[in-house]
Formats: structure tokens, sequence, C-alpha cells
């Protein structure tokens, strides 16, 4: 089996070919260009990889190289292949295994849902409410049916992201990640491979409602630290087989945000109305 820099040297000379095709990159000798810094590269380096399961450099099932090796392809940092790939996941072009990485996904077995822009008469705040009431509703079921089904193994994944939230909380370090694996976790231990299905898909678009938690924000107005405590009883209570109280505390957990959004737009509404 080829190493992950074994198949991007066997993949890159097609591929640098129909860069050159496509106005993004020329090829040069065998190989291809890295990227000469765009507005954005997060946004170069999607379409980079983007392009490459359209030709189906990897295929469908196949495990994708490591970060490090396809920032190193692409001449980019890992924190931008990671935006690169949370899109990609977000597409439903690829999904990620806990523990295992992220391996390209069956179009044709991911329904096209994505998280609709806020309308003309829907406000970014409103939009984001009805996101984060998605979560609610998913996530609580997903908790309770969890502390009826979880097995010894789902309750050591959701320990485990615990655990690895736990270490950001101490290094007031970005803990998204391990938040997006704590619920997928759960959501995996409710045996129910639709909500398992529909958790993993729409993971990186409610990664978003998440970031907020773990920013220095989130840190200095204590978010964190409560997030944190719901997380810990709610893995409590899926760990005791109480699935009333996992999904009461996991609703609960989703509610102070939407209590925040609520409180943030009364602000805003009591501002423009003072406004002379």
């Amino acid at each position: 089996m080829l190493s992950d820099n074994q198949t991007l040297s066997v993949a890159l000379p097609h591929v640098a070919r129909a860069l050159a095709d496509a106005g993004l990159a020329s090829p040069v000798g065998a190989g291809m260009h890295t990227i000469d810094r765009p507005t954005s590269l997060a946004d170069e380096a999607y379409q980079r990889l983007s392009l490459q399961l359209d030709l189906s450099v990897w295929k469908v099932g196949e495990k994708l190289p490591t970060e490090m090796a396809l920032a190193e392809s692409l001449g980019v940092s890992r924190p931008v292949i990671r935006e690169a790939l949370a899109r990609l996941r977000a597409d439903g072009r690829i999904e990620t295994r806990q523990g295992s990485g992220a391996f390209v996904a069956d179009r044709n077995k991911i329904a096209a849902f994505r998280m609709a822009a806020p309308s003309k008469d829907q406000t970014a705040a409103e939009t984001e409410r009805d996101i984060l009431e998605l979560r609610q509703i998913v996530e609580a079921g997903a908790a309770e049916l969890a502390a009826a089904r979880r097995t010894d193994a789902d309750l050591q994944a959701i320990r485990f992201a615990l655990e690895g939230m736990h270490t950001a909380l101490s290094s007031r370090t970005d803990g998204s990640v391990h938040d997006d694996a704590f619920h997928a976790a759960i959501a995996h231990a409710s045996h129910n491979s639709q909500i398992a299905k529909f958790v993993e898909f729409l993971g990186a678009q409610f990664s978003d409602s998440r970031k907020a938690t773990w920013d220095d924000i989130g840190y200095g107005v204590g978010i964190a630290t409560v997030g944190q405590s719901d997380h810990a009883a709610i893995y409590k209570a899926i760990a005791a087989g109480d699935g009333a109280k996992a999904k009461r505390m996991s609703y609960a957990h989703v509610q102070r945000a939407i209590d925040r959004i609520d409180q943030r737009v009364a602000v805003e509404a009591a501002a423009e109305g003072n406004d002379p």
C-alpha cells in the first residue's frame, strides 16, 4: 500500500496537467506548483483538493493523505488544510472517522443538504438561532438514545473527547475539534445509523456554532467553563443509563447558546430604538 507521500507522487503529474487546463496552475516538469499566496489560501487549497477529488485521485472509501502531507504538497500550513477539509466535509465530499482520518465519501449516499444563508426576511442572528434549534433537537434525541444503547467502547470514545476538551480548557486553547468529536461520539452511541450520519455530515456546519465557546471571548466570559461542565454532566447521565437526564442536559446545553443570541438581538434592537 502506498504511503501518503507516495500516493501524492503518483497522482501529482496528472493533477498538475488538469490544474493547468483549469487555469489554476501550470505544470513544472512532473510536479505541481505550490500555492502562490492568493487572497485566501484556504479557498485555493479547497479548490485544489476539490479538483483532485473530481479527478478521482482518491477513490470512494479511500483515506486521504494526512494534513501534513497535504500541506507539504500545496505549500501551505496545516490550519489552512484543516479549513479546506472542513469545507469539503460540509459539502459531503469527505467524511471523517474518529481516530482514523478523512475518507472520500460516496456522494450518491449523502443528501446534498446545506445550511441556508440568511434570506432577505431573516437576519444572521435568526439563521444562527435556527441552526442551534436544529442542533438542540438532534443532539438531545441522540443523547437520550445513547444512554439506553451505549457500549463500553462508546463510553470510551465519548470520554476521550471529553478529556480532550478538558486539556484545551486547562491551556485556554481551541477545543472545538474535541467538541465536535464529543457530539459525534454520542450520535454513534445512539446506534441509529441515520442520526450518526446526519450529525457527522453536519459536523462542520455545527462546528461554526461551537467555535464561539472556545475563542478568547468564550473563555473570557466563562462560556467554555460552563460548556465543559455541561459536557461532563451529559457524559455522566449517558454512562448511568439515564436517558431522560441525558436528553434534558443536552437540550439545556444548547439552550444556553440560544439564550445568548436572544439577549444579543434584544440589546441590538434596544440600541437601534435609541438611535436619533
